[in-house]
């Protein structure tokens, strides 16, 4: 394959992952605005509601790293309505994985596609059994090269038939470990996603428990005394 092939595969590649984005991205706006209607019986009188158009200028600040406040100047809203957006767009699209060493739970990753964030709590002195060894606070691109290094490479010889037995159109790390569970082949590792039930229950914990000792020992606990009840699904892939 010459230079200029790679070159347009690669642009293809990054354009129908940009457009796959895009539609998550407004079906999830679509999706909080339809749940907000569906639970008002009637509407009551206050501020005028936001729209889809200004939600996503929000979010987009929050993905810069702006504060609430400066977010709240820069869109003319109120801060306790900058603050809603940003938590309900974050509980509607937050996944938390587990990532396992053998059969231990490693590292604990609660990632936010809406906003960006990233927060992971380590059950492991071992840096090489952590997700992010010495790193105590990835950000979203640490966590997307995380992803990327639980896969198979994009080189890989066979890699377009290899994507179409996991049906899938590009290569997305995201989508492939939703496949394989993360696991690469010799390591023992594997990235498992936690099912709603027990994400919940996560909250909880996380929520109740201020002590960081004491939380991180009940989310511990919480694992391994649950061992594979709090996974959201088998692997259909190998």
């Amino acid at each position: 394959m010459t230079e200029q092939e790679k070159q347009q595969q690669e642009i293809e590649r990054l354009q129908k992952k940009i457009k796959a984005l895009s539609k998550a991205y407004n079906d999830t706006l679509e999706e909080l605005e339809q749940r907000k209607q569906g639970e008002k019986k009637i509407r009551k009188k206050g501020r005028p509601s936001v729209g889809t158009e200004k939600k996503a200028q929000v979010l987009a600040l929050c993905r810069q790293g702006n504060s609430m406040r400066t977010i709240a100047a820069k869109t003319e809203l109120a801060l306790s309505t900058v603050h809603k957006i940003i938590t309900e767009a974050a509980r509607e699209s937050k996944r938390v994985y587990v990532y396992m060493d053998r059969d231990k739970p490693a590292t604990v990753i609660e990632a936010c596609w809406i906003t960006h964030k990233v927060h992971i709590i380590n059950f492991t002195d071992d840096m090489l059994s952590r997700a992010f060894g010495i790193n105590e606070n990835p950000n979203w691109e640490d966590f997307n090269e995380f992803l990327e290094s639980r896969c198979m490479p994009r080189t890989r010889y066979g890699i377009r038939e290899e994507l179409n037995y996991m049906g899938i159109d590009v290569y997305d790390p995201f989508q492939i470990v939703e496949k394989t569970s993360g696991r690469v082949h010799g390591d023992g590792q594997s990235l498992e996603r936690m099912n709603p039930e027990w994400v919940k229950k996560y909250d909880e914990i996380r929520r109740n428990v201020k002590n960081s000792v004491e939380q991180k020992e009940q989310l511990k606990k919480l694992l391994e005394g649950n061992k594979g009840r709090w996974m959201s699904y088998d692997i259909d892939y190998e």
